[in-house]
This record gives C-alpha cells, structure tokens and sequence, in this order.
C-alpha cells in the first residue's frame, strides 16, 4: 500500500529558527517518513502510523537519495529474522511483483547521528550498492540505535548479521556491524570514543580467511583488557546460526570462546594451561611394527595435527614403504587415511595396497592374469571407499589450490585423520621457492586447524656418483629447504639397492634428524623387505656381526 499522509505538524528544524509558526510544513506519512516543504528535511519517526505522534524525529542530511528508501520493516523467514527487529534497525524490504522480497535497504549515519545514505542488497545475485553516504567514516552500521556505555558490545561483519546476533540476545545488548570489511580498521577508529564507552566489546566477523585477517587487525586498535576476539565453530557467521536455529551454539560459543586479545608474544596464564592440556591429550596414530624403532622414538606414534616428511632416494622402495603405511592405518587402526597418489593412477594404487593384504605381487602379473572380482573384494575387505579414501586423478599432477580443497573434503567430509600426498615434489614441482613455502605454511595451518596428520612422501636430490648410499640428510630433498624446515618430524630411508649380500640390499635404514614433539633423534632401526612375502619386516642391521655401528654414516 502506498504511503499516506497522516497529519500536518511543525518542523523541529523551522522552529528552531524562529519559523514555521503555522505549524504545518511537516508532513507525516503512514510509513513513518517525514518532509519538512519548507526546509526541505527529509526524516522518519521511531513508530509508524498511528503512533507516529509520539515518535522521534531522525534527520537525514541529504535528501537526493531518499526516493530510494522505501518499503516496510518486513520479517525474513528464509533467515529467522522477526520485522520487529528490522524495524529497530530500521531495515527496509521491498517486494517485488510475486510478493517475494527482492531488495533490502540499510541505512546509514553520520557522526552526528544524521541519516546520510543507505546501501542497498539486490536479495536475486547478492550485490550492493551505495546511496548517498555510505563511507567507512561514519558511525558503525545500528550505532545510533544504542547509548553510548555498558557492559558488552558486539561488532560484527554485516548489517543481518547485527539483526541476527541482536535476536539471539534476546535484545540485551547492543550490536553493531562495520560499515565495509576492507576498511574495518578506519572504521573502528573513526568510533573509537564510542566503542571505548564498553567495559567488553567482542569481535565477531566472519570465519573465513577475510573475516579472520580484518579481526586481527581490530583487536590490537581496542587493546588487550577490553577486547575479546569470537572466531565462530560451528557456522560462518551470526545470520548462519540464526538461520539454522543454532542460537544456543551461538550464545554458548559468545559466552564461553570469545578470547581475550593479547599482545602477540606474551602468552597468558589460560594459553599456558591449554597447550599442556593440549599435549597431554594429544592422540597418536601408531606406525607398522616393521618400522624399526619410530613407535618408541616418536612416544607411540605420529600425532594428529602432525606434518611428516618421508624422505628417500628414488628407487629404493619408498613404494613399499608407503603401500605397507596405507594398509596399516585401514587394517590395524580405526583411522581413515585419504591418499593422493599423485604420479599413480587408481588401478596402481589398489594393485599395489592389496598385494600386502595378499602377500603376492600384483604388479607383476600381466592384465589378463589379474582376477578382478578377487581384488576388489580384496580391497574392500580392507577398507577401499570406507577407511581408505583415493584421490582419482593420478597420472601426473595436480593444482594447488585443488589439492587443498579436496584434502578438506577428505577430512571435513568424509572423516579422513590422515592424508598422505606422495610424491610431493610432482605437486609443487613448477612453483618458486616463495610459493612452496606459502605452500607449507597451508599444510601447517590445515593441520592445526583440523587436527589431521599430513605425511609428505619427499624425493631427494640426485646424489653424486660414489655417494654411500646412507649418506643422505633431511636438506637434500629435492625443491626447497622450506620443506623440511616446515615439518614436525622428517623421517629418513636409505637403502643400498646394490649390495651383493641380499639382506643387505633389502634392508632400509631408518633415521629420525628432526622429531618436534619429543626432541628424540637418531636411529630408528632397520626394516627388512622379504621377498617370499612382499612384506617389510621389522630388520637388523646388516653389519651388525662385523661393522656395527661403528660404520660412518
């Protein structure tokens, strides 16, 4: 329904000048809106309609734009959004010709508390747009809603998110939303005085990398006694959780995981007690018994939340090393390994897996010889497409960024606890040294923030002819020195594949030159790979009776 005039009154404005003295150039209309015909003010009152004559009268500044503010204070029920409180935040919906609502308008304010602009949501592709003042100078989008001093105040990253977290209060405390998250900073110093009035304020933006970047920057402009910084678990923002009806979750997280900003490097009393607890509760994932030593070296296994570097020539069963770890973690634990064989297309992959669970060498048979039926109920047996998930792209290479959105999948979607990228130099191998080490900080940051266990299968540079075949280091991985130096612990294999005795030539050393966690390095054993089985088995080593350890390595 179309506004309509409700009443004639005097303008505040023209009053205060000494005029108007007719008391009618202020036009009242049905929606709330005002218009001063001699001024030319522009306004709206707290209430609508009828209770208009009670209302407040708000200014606006600049009228060209106000044509465009129109509408109702409709509810939002795809959001859960009452119109009680869009009105508050005075939040206006059009409707488009099916009834449906196809533009929200926001209204903004200067530091006067003066209307000087809105910014316009189009609901159909999610874009906005900006009438008159919308600038990141003004007042923080619902700021002229609440009196200045309280207890709490939440600052969030958009305008429904403000209206969500307000609902989800219960309307208790005060909300507000910056005006654009390119340009929070200015936007918190601009109100600083303002927001400096709270004893708490909580920075609650987005999760996501955006919302998380702006936030760090905010925090230390409010200082570490007054600010608390809520990065949301559970859903990305304040309108996802209202939306979904989670707002217990949402209460709940407010209430108990906002955390209060600290100056970076000084660690608090509450950090110190959750990083031993973390510890102490840390959950290991225990390697093959064949491994030599590495289950006491490394106190029952790799950790989750671990980043592992294998490390080892070309051709010296590294295959062998990784086929045995796959079928180890799907067969004698409850974990579930997602495996991107970058170089190996899925046939190989599953050819070589079950020829340990079968002790026979499936690699070896011709294509026709291969019973099919046999091996893919070999391979669900043991867990293909449940506890062992396959990346199907192998063959040659795979995009970064790709990678990394199917390693979320694997774990967020389908539970994986460990992923195993093999080999790791075909990944990164066209990117410069500055790229694969934004690459490792990836992989370190995916598993803090998952709690999964990354083993990187990494080659070696080609050694020198005559190099003894031991004589390797975690710095001669082949393409950057970032990789080892990113991971918590790197492992070593080294075989001397053309020794004359034949147990020599099947054993593999095993050395551990950087185990974080516990800080135990050196000598992990041997392990053997018997040629009757196909299996690795836990080994001695070969000059145990003449040498022993006494070999220079």
């Amino acid at each position: 329904m179309d506004n309509e005039l409700v009443r004639k009154e005097q303008c505040p404005d023209c009053k205060s000048k000494g005029k108007d003295t007719s008391k009618d150039n202020l036009a009242v209309y049905s929606d709330g809106q005002t218009h001063c015909f001699a001024c030319g003010e522009h306004g709206f009152t707290e209430h609508r309609g009828s209770e208009a004559l009670g209302g407040v009268k708000v200014k606006i500044k600049n009228s060209e734009w106000m044509h465009d503010y129109r509408g109702e204070f409709y509810s939002l029920p795809d959001r859960k959004l009452r119109a009680e409180t869009l009105e508050k935040f005075k939040i206006k919906c059009e409707k488009g010709p099916k009834g449906d609502i196809i533009k929200h308008h926001y209204p903004y304010h200067n530091q006067k508390g003066e209307m000087v602009g809105i910014k316009t949501r189009i609901v159909a592709n999610k874009s906005f747009s900006g009438k008159g003042d919308t600038t990141n100078t003004n007042m923080l989008f619902g700021q002229s809603l609440f009196r200045s001093g309280g207890k709490f105040l939440t600052i969030v990253e958009g305008e429904l998110d403000a209206c969500s977290a307000y609902e989800m209060f219960g309307s208790r405390w005060p909300v507000v939303s910056i005006n654009n998250g390119a340009h929070a900073v200015k936007n918190i110093k601009n109100n600083l005085e303002w927001i400096d009035s709270f004893e708490t304020v909580v920075i609650c933006f987005d999760n996501d990398e955006a919302g998380r970047e702006s936030a760090k920057q905010v925090a230390p402009i409010l200082g570490p006694n007054k600010c608390k910084v809520l990065t949301l678990a559970k859903h990305k923002d304040a309108s996802d959780y209202l939306s979904n009806g989670d707002t217990k979750s949402f209460y709940d997280e407010w209430w108990n995981d906002a955390k209060d900003y600290t100056v970076s490097g000084v660690a608090t009393i509450d950090e110190m007690r959750e990083a031993l607890l973390d510890y102490k509760n840390t959950e290991l994932m225990p390697l093959p018994e064949s491994f030599g030593n590495l289950n006491y070296m490394m106190r029952g296994g790799i950790a989750r939340g671990e980043l592992v570097s294998i490390i080892a020539h070309t051709s010296i069963g590294k295959t062998t090393i990784l086929n045995e770890l796959i079928y180890h973690f799907a067969t004698k634990t409850k974990e579930k390994i997602g495996c991107f064989m970058v170089e190996d297309n899925i046939d190989e992959t599953i050819r070589k897996v079950v020829s340990v669970h079968t002790t026979e060498n499936l690699q070896l048979m011709k294509p026709e010889e291969l019973n099919v039926d046999n091996i893919m109920d070999s391979a669900i047996k043991i867990g293909f497409g449940s506890s062992i998930q396959l990346h199907n792209d192998g063959g040659g290479s795979i995009d970064i960024d790709e990678m990394f959105s199917k390693i979320r999948y694997f774990v967020k979607g389908l539970g994986c606890t460990i992923i195993l990228v093999d080999p790791l130099h075909t990944a990164i191998k066209n990117l410069s040294n500055e790229n694969i080490e934004e690459v490792m900080d990836r992989f370190i940051k995916l598993c803090k923030e998952t709690k999964v266990a990354v083993i990187l299968s990494t080659h070696t540079r080609k050694p020198d002819d005559g190099a003894h075949p031991h004589k390797i280091s975690e710095y001669d991985v082949k393409g950057s020195g970032a990789i080892p130096q990113a991971c918590h612990a790197n492992i070593l294999f080294s075989r001397d594949k053309l020794a004359e005795d034949e147990y020599t030539k099947n054993s593999t050393r095993i050395r551990v030159p950087k185990l974080r966690r516990t800080g135990q390095t050196g000598e992990a054993g041997w392990a053997y790979f018997n040629p009757e089985t196909a299996r690795l088995e836990k080994g001695i080593n070969p000059d145990m009776g003449s040498k022993g350890d006494d070999v220079d390595f």
